[in-house]
């Protein structure tokens, strides 16, 4: 199978190169300036992650990550993917400017707002359409790519023959990515408003997505947290989804362990050049059998 381009995620500088030694394609990251958390605090409101350890925070970073992905021959895409208040709009808008001075690669947004200022203004960063924006059918992404957009991440909740159903219909202007490990939940990403910072950091007794519930009678399944031991994984669906014309692989997990993410982008580079070997090449990167319950797209 022929190698496709892998998308991880840093939240440092420190970790760009080493992910593209490993295999990476691209990276994509959040940054959380000292400005934003003093007028807005250090939630999720700017990119979906809690908290600036999963963040860059400051705009010389930009370049610096500019810099190492050139080097590299390699992208760089800034995350700015949830929805924006009337006071926020002015602090992303300056970000996106640092970002394409300083010679930014591309963003992943959702924020209809923010989609069309870059249309006005006749920006040349690439738009990749984030999870976050809820692209289910061909119709949608129709209407996404008038507003120039240039990639769209697909829901994770897919199943396989639903993705093939969608490709078969999509549009060959478009790249298409899909999220292929790490953070699987049962939720939907676009319609998702739990809090998700750990207990260590504010004594919330876990995710939203980790409590367990019931709905009327029935037991409501909920996410695992055991990333780290038995991670996620739609590695044995890669040759399907190369066929249908799928050819982005993102990696999840901004905010994890850089080992992780490390171990995660070289057990993907290694399926994409063999895929027969996925369950093997899982047991030997990260020490356990895969699970079904782990799969994704199922």
């Amino acid at each position: 199978m022929r190698e496709g381009n892998i998308v991880a995620p840093v939240c440092a500088v420190s970790e760009v190169a080493p992910v593209l030694r490993e295999g990476a394609s691209e990276v994509y990251f959040g940054i959380m300036t000292e400005e934003w958390v003093r007028q807005f605090g250090n939630a999720a409101f700017i990119s979906r992650r809690q908290n600036e350890y999963a963040h860059i925070s400051t705009f010389d970073e930009l370049s610096e990550i500019i810099e190492t992905t050139n080097r590299y021959d390699s992208q760089a895409t800034l995350v700015l993917n949830t929805p924006y208040s009337e006071s926020q709009l002015p602090y992303i808008y300056e970000i996106l400017e640092q970002w394409e001075t300083r010679g930014g690669h591309s963003v992943m947004l959702s924020d209809m707002e923010i989609l069309l200022w870059l249309r006005n203004r006749k920006s040349r960063l690439k738009r990749h359409l984030s999870v976050m924006a809820g692209v289910f059918n061909p119709l949608s992404a129709d209407f996404f790519k008038c507003l120039h957009i240039s990639r769209i991440v697909l829901p994770r909740e897919k199943t396989k023959e639903e993705i093939d159903h969608f490709m078969a219909q999509a549009s060959p202007d478009l790249e298409y990515e899909i999220i292929v490990m790490l953070q699987k939940c049962e939720f939907i990403d676009t319609f998702c408003n739990f809090y998700h910072a750990s207990h260590d950091e504010t004594g919330y007794e876990g995710h939203g997505c980790r409590l367990s519930y019931t709905c009327g009678n029935k037991k409501v399944r909920h996410q695992s947290a055991n990333d780290l031991e038995t991670p996620a994984c739609a590695a044995c669906s890669l040759a399907a989804f190369h066929k249908a014309g799928i050819t982005n692989y993102k990696i999840a997990g901004r905010g994890y362990p850089p080992e992780i993410i490390l171990k995660s982008v070289r057990f993907i580079r290694q399926v994409l050049e063999d895929h027969h070997t996925a369950r093997v090449k899982y047991m030997s990167t990260f020490g356990n059998d895969c699970s079904g319950l782990r799969c994704y797209y199922e």
